[in-house]
């Protein structure tokens, strides 16, 4: 598990200006305050909003696997996100343009890209927004509630749950020190059917003045098959294709 966040505290400059008490909020903070907290922690609304994009490669390891693939991932301002997992020259693609998701998945014999469901997409567009649900929450239309303090893998963490405007509510468990995601846990409904996944985060590393989790571990809530991916590199704002998250057009058959 990724419970505990591996770096220096002290280091990051984190401790004095985001705690009053060691490990608790003020009894009087709002949901609000927290998530303010939370911004200042990831480094601060005016680094955050610096981010244009992040080009992301590293590893990816599914459930009962014992190697990894090569993962590629590119998100883009508004709301765009575009993700390449590779194995043996065969690249698996989920893509989200902000308004559609396709993907190709060749491992089934498919390799034309093929439109997803509304359902489908939905982790697409969790994955395409930059700083995650909680932040500027009104304007996307998300609604947000404190739940109190949770136990988390033996240790407290503050909980936040987010209404997505997509449907999905993802709770948000918040490290009562430093103030950065442990864990995330996501219910979601896909053809009519409930399910809930988690995923926690550790490893985080300062990249352009902001946090990121530089590894992550995910599976259904309950279950110990999880799957693991692994950052080695990111860029902020790197140039791009945008014409990346977009469904190729297929070309049809040709007749004899």
């Amino acid at each position: 598990m990724l419970r505990r966040l591996t770096f220096g505290l002290a280091a990051a400059g984190l401790c004095a200006p985001l705690l009053l008490s060691p490990g608790h909020a003020r009894a009087a903070d709002s949901v609000d305050d927290m998530i303010a907290r939370y911004v200042a922690a990831r480094g601060g609304a005016e680094a955050l909003n610096a981010i244009k994009s992040l080009s992301i490669t590293g590893t990816f390891r599914p459930p009962g696997f014992d190697s990894d693939m090569a993962y590629a991932e590119t998100i883009a301002r508004p709301g765009k996100a575009r993700i390449n997992i590779t194995l043996q020259g065969l690249t698996i693609v989920q893509s989200y343009d902000g308004v559609a998701g396709w993907q190709v998945q060749p491992f089934g014999g498919r390799k034309d890209p093929e439109t997803l469901s509304a359902d489908d997409v939905k982790s697409l567009q969790e994955e395409a927004d930059i700083e995650g649900g909680l932040v500027d929450y009104k304007a996307k239309g998300n609604t947000v509630a404190y739940q109190g303090l949770e136990d988390v893998d033996g240790a407290p963490a503050h909980a936040i749950r987010v209404g997505l405007k997509n449907g999905d509510t993802q709770t948000w468990y918040l490290d009562p020190d430093a103030w950065l995601p442990v864990r995330v846990t996501t219910r979601t409904v896909q053809r009519g059917a409930e399910s809930v996944s988690e995923t926690d985060y550790g490893d985080y590393e300062k990249v352009s003045g902001v946090w990121i989790a530089f590894e992550q571990e995910s599976g259904a809530k309950g279950s110990s098959q999880r799957q693991h991916l692994a950052y080695t590199k990111v860029e902020v704002n790197a140039a791009i294709d945008p014409n990346q998250f977009i469904q190729p057009v297929t070309k049809p058959a040709a007749s004899h």
